[in-house]
């Protein structure tokens, strides 16, 4: 016997958005009422163990095995008695995009085996019950995620219009006493947005914002004996203030890296004047990687589209051009 429990919904939320909320297993607690528990890691071929809970039928033990994943397209998993032909249950989700922005979830379950006849009037009803309560509570949570807005950065409240030069400005870091000042002596370039773990940010923001100036071009104004390196076996050297740890300039050493010759600096820092907008945004998936749920991504990629500020998972293809020549002259025969 064979058959198929199958269930859809539309959510006004990308694909990516709706994934990240079902891969999340960890978070299934607080608003999956079909699979309230799961646990293990989502990985082709790792069995996850859980519970499934469907109102007027007993709780169960869950313990299928992960057989396709497709990031952001679909999740499937198999549980299976281990008697031969007995029962067997094909459990999987496939993310459809549409193109008004929406997204179709398709939540079925294949079901075959000896035993189907015994069950399959309660699963046609309160199981399709159940899994229709888990496709809304899905829908509700991943449109909330795709309705809210990240705070990425304060320059982006009142983004300066027109081009802002920071030749001439100070950096101060935010001791009240005996601050670190440093005065930019020539144009800052560059200017973005950085997700990565080792640029210093503001406590209310989800990026650095980052400039540079050229070697030789920046001058410790004042107290200059608070400034530490952050860690040493970094290629850019990051001087923080001892006292507030706010990240002040950063230095290459290495005269074959790509970025030596350049100071890496942090424009809102500066106290007499505006802020230069950002150019783009780099290293936005690191984000991820810092503690961001993955279902805030689009959420941010969104604000910055809004804003038109391009983002990219590295650099911008301008400054990855010039890395990537950079590589090829490292390679020539002097």
């Amino acid at each position: 016997m064979e058959k198929t429990l199958d269930t859809a919904v539309n959510i006004n939320a990308p694909a990516h958005v709706i994934w990240a909320v079902l891969d999340d297993i960890e978070k299934y607690p607080e608003w999956n009422p079909l699979v309230p528990e799961l646990k293990g890691k989502t990985m082709v071929g790792r069995q996850v163990e859980g519970i499934l809970t469907r109102e007027g039928m007993p709780t169960v033990p869950l313990r299928p095995t992960l057989t396709a994943i497709v990031g952001a397209r679909e999740l499937r998993w198999l549980s299976e008695r281990p008697t031969p032909g007995e029962f067997r249950a094909e459990h999987y989700f496939i993310l459809e995009p549409n193109e008004d922005g929406t997204t179709t979830l398709i939540h079925n379950e294949d079901f075959a085996g000896t035993f189907l006849t015994q069950v399959w009037d309660g699963i046609n009803t309160l199981g399709r019950a159940a899994y229709i309560k888990m496709n809304e509570a899905l829908k509700e949570r991943a449109e909330a995620f795709a309705a809210k807005e990240q705070k990425i950065h304060s320059c982006l409240d009142n983004p300066a219009s027109g081009k802002v030069s920071l030749q001439g400005k100070t950096l101060t870091c935010s001791c009240a006493e005996k601050p670190v000042v440093i005065t930019v002596n020539a144009q800052a370039y560059h200017n973005h947005l950085c997700g990565c773990s080792k640029c210093w940010k503001p406590e209310d923001a989800s990026m650095a914002l980052i400039a540079v100036v050229a070697d030789g071009q920046l001058t410790v104004a004042e107290n200059s004996d608070k400034l530490q390196v952050v860690d040493e076996t970094q290629s850019i050297k990051r001087y923080a203030c001892s006292s507030c740890g706010t990240h002040m300039v950063g230095r290459v050493e290495d005269k074959d890296h790509h970025f030596y010759g350049l100071n890496f600096i942090h424009p809102e820092l500066v106290t007499d004047g505006l802020v230069p907008a950002p150019e783009f945004a780099g290293f936005v998936s690191s984000l991820v990687e810092n503690g961001m749920e993955p279902a805030h991504m689009v959420s941010i990629r969104v604000s910055l589209k809004n804003r038109g500020i391009p983002s990219y998972d590295v650099f911008s293809p301008e400054i990855m051009d010039m890395i990537a020549w950079h590589k090829v002259k490292l390679g020539k025969q002097e």
